[in-house]
């Protein structure tokens, strides 16, 4: 029975390619069916053993259609050896367009071409709708020829970028099909490609017959390179090596064993045998450093050497960042701060504290714990502290805490290793810490964190590092967080519902955003913003205006927004009271025929007095609580205790005077109680 593969893709012609490829290599042992972001047939997965994708963040996607048990396989792609000898041998300007299918796939063979050690180009991403047509003579595609601009001069096509050989075994393995691994179609198949490391071997290899060009190029190297003699005598340094290991240290005619014994060029010549991203420490820092020969290929990794041997050095940090970025823009979508604090609309003393604290706190490294109700713009707040920050240039990764279940919540965060659980994706899978590393982390809805969850938080917050579920490996992070919940923590504190420790890590920095109701002098500044922002073209009477202001607004901005919108497709030039949504006239019609048979005579001296000290509170926007009532009553030779404020305020919420708010948010007094307060003064 045929095993049946899926492969997904951002359009048809790129899957009907890796189609072909795995055909080529499988036969007639699987079933190939390709399915495409653009004709939107990705909805209709099912009955596959496997599925092959291009990026984690595709999965991200597809993770709510695919069944938890079909393996998935993040496919890494190369060239085949006659696109390699092409561009190698091909004299093209340093600056180049490349073309492809999307900014995404641009990035994708941007980032496989340095890789293979063409970093000396400038290549310069193009793709279909693009903005703006880079101004060059030059471009480089993988089978895209139907995107290069008409007018260029020098044209490249490398043909469809292939599969790698360890995708094909992972698919092998998946499929339970390793013994076509041995066949030798499968043989053919890997003989065309080019390896990984053939990038560096090609600019070393070259360095014998155009020994200058090669100086040059090590000038200009993002990485450093020492090259030693065969007797291990340093005859060559770039700046960037310098930096690195010291300048004493890479000096031209010292002997790179007695200088850097750190770098195991000895044992390199001994064995023969080519060395790999060695992580060695150097100056009390951390360094990658991969040694190659000058000389002739005999096996695999094996050489005969002839003039020496070159070191790729590169800081830790560095390859970390770069990993970063690449992570950043493969993952695409989602991962980075769109706002800033110019985003926050409003011209409330509220609104121009909360914007002063977000300045202040980006210069902090510091966590924040923002608060509010639902709708008042935490996750805005968050993008802004972040944009505001030194490290803004790095990752904004968001996760909610209250949409994805407790059970996959620790995954999520922490990531996990191979085969950590049913369902789990082959080669694991990499965690939000570790995606957010160097970056900042926001945690929307922490109040929705389980119990068992928190203590870990804790943990990776004190330690900064975290372990994948199911592994025993320590990973370093260093992550700022940024917390956000419309819940009142410090209660859930006292309820034994969230980790003392935890929340007092959390509140370092605290922001609270106000209610809509308590700027109600930001609301036509919002509206204006929203109509202008949306290209709504209407306007709202003075009386429709009046009633908006005194509106509760329990969704706050949000809420607004879905307001304005009904308005706009209303399709009337002006809203007047019987152009409001239903619920909100509901709430007019009871207003007016409550003013009909209430009025403030109606309740009694304390009642009364508590009321009109709630009105002048909305009319000075100043908070109201239960003390300073008493103490105003004291004031006024009245005496009303505290605990009697408590029974007067329940009394006036029962007659929709006042609305009681948890917290910081305090009571406010209701478009019901303004209008009675209103009718009492003429």
């Amino acid at each position: 029975m045929k095993r049946r593969l899926g492969i997904v893709t951002s359009s048809k012609d790129v899957g009907h390619e890796y189609e072909k490829q795995l055909l080529n290599v499988f036969g007639d042992k699987i079933e190939v069916i390709t399915y495409a972001f653009e004709s939107n047939d990705v909805k209709n997965i099912t009955n596959l053993d496997a599925i092959l994708i291009s990026t984690f963040s595709q999965y991200e996607v597809l993770k709510k259609y695919i069944d938890n048990e079909v393996e998935i396989i993040i496919s890494k792609l190369t060239l085949s050896k006659r696109s390699f000898d092409l561009l190698r041998n091909f004299k093209i300007d340093k600056t180049a367009m490349l073309v492809n299918l999307s900014l995404e796939m641009c990035i994708e063979t941007m980032a496989l071409l340095y890789q293979l050690g063409f970093d000396n180009y400038e290549l310069i991403p193009m793709y279909p709708n693009i903005n703006e047509i880079p101004n060059l003579d030059t471009a480089i595609t993988t089978g895209e020829m139907r995107y290069v601009p008409r007018d260029i001069k020098k044209v490249i096509d490398l043909g469809h970028r292939l599969i790698d050989k360890n995708t094909i075994v992972e698919i092998a393995a998946s499929l339970n099909l390793e013994e076509v691994l041995s066949e030798k179609r499968a043989l053919k198949y890997f003989e065309s490609l080019v390896a990984y490391n053939k990038g560096v071997e090609f600019l070393i290899s070259r360095s014998n017959t155009i020994k200058n060009q090669f100086n040059t190029l090590l000038s200009i190297m993002k990485k450093g390179v020492i090259g030693v003699d065969s007797d291990c005598n340093i005859v060559s340094c770039n700046g960037i090596a310098k930096k690195i290991l010291g300048e004493s240290k890479s000096s031209i005619g010292h002997n790179a064993r007695e200088v850097l014994p750190q770098i195991e060029f000895d044992k390199f010549f001994k064995t023969k045998k080519t060395v790999k991203d060695k992580l060695i420490e150097v100056k009390g820092k951390y360094v990658t450093v991969s040694i190659y020969p000058i000389g002739v290929v005999s096996g695999s990794d094996v050489y005969d050497i002839t003039d020496g041997a070159y070191a790729i050095i590169e800081s830790f940090q560095s390859q970390e960042n770069k990993q970063n970025m690449l992570r950043l823009q493969l993952a695409n979508k989602g991962h980075i701060a769109k706002y800033n604090v110019n985003n926050i609309v409003g011209r409330s003393k509220e609104i121009e504290e909360v914007k002063s604290l977000i300045v202040r706190m980006g210069n902090s490294k510091s966590a924040v714990l923002i608060t509010g109700e639902s709708g008042t713009g935490k996750e805005i707040v968050a993008q802004a502290i972040h944009n505001a920050s030194p490290i803004r240039d790095k990752h904004f990764v968001a996760i909610n805490c209250a949409a994805i279940s407790p059970n996959l919540l620790e995954s999520e965060l922490f990531g996990y290793e191979s085969g950590a659980f049913t369902g789990a994706l082959k080669g694991g899978k990499i965690g939000i810490f570790e995606f957010a590393n160097n970056g900042t982390l926001f945690l929307d809805e922490i109040g929705e964190m389980p119990m068992e969850l928190q203590a870990r938080l804790l943990r990776v917050i004190q330690e900064k590092e975290v372990m994948r579920v199911g592994g025993n490996k320590i990973i370093k992070i260093d992550v700022r967080i940024v917390a956000a919940t419309n819940k009142n923590l410090y209660e859930q504190v006292e309820k034994g519902q969230f980790r003392k420790d935890l929340y007092y890590r959390l509140n370092v920095l605290p922001i609270n955003l106000p209610p809509l109701r308590d700027r109600v002098e930001d609301l036509e500044v919002l509206i204006e913003h929203i109509k202008s922002k949306e290209g709504y073209d209407f306007k709202i009477s003075d009386s429709v205006m009046r009633f908006l202001k005194g509106y509760k607004w329990d969704g706050n901005i949000r809420e607004l927004i879905n307001c304005i919108e009904y308005f706009d497709n209303i399709g009337t030039e002006v809203i007047e009271m019987n152009h409001l949504p239903h619920h909100m006239e509901e709430i007019y019609k009871k207003s007016k025929q409550s003013k009909q048979v209430e009025t403030i005579e109606d309740l009694n001296e304390k009642q009364s007095f508590v009321l009109n000290l709630f009105y002048e509170s909305f009319l000075s926007r100043k908070k109201l609580g239960r003390r300073s009532i008493s103490q105003r009553a004291f004031e006024e030779n009245m005496h009303i205790t505290e605990y009697d404020v408590r029974g007067i305020l329940n009394k006036l919420k029962e007659l929709g005077y006042i609305n009681i708010e948890v917290g910081r948010g305090g009571s406010t007094i209701t478009s019901k109680g303004i209008d009675i307060m209103k009718n009492k003064m003429g």
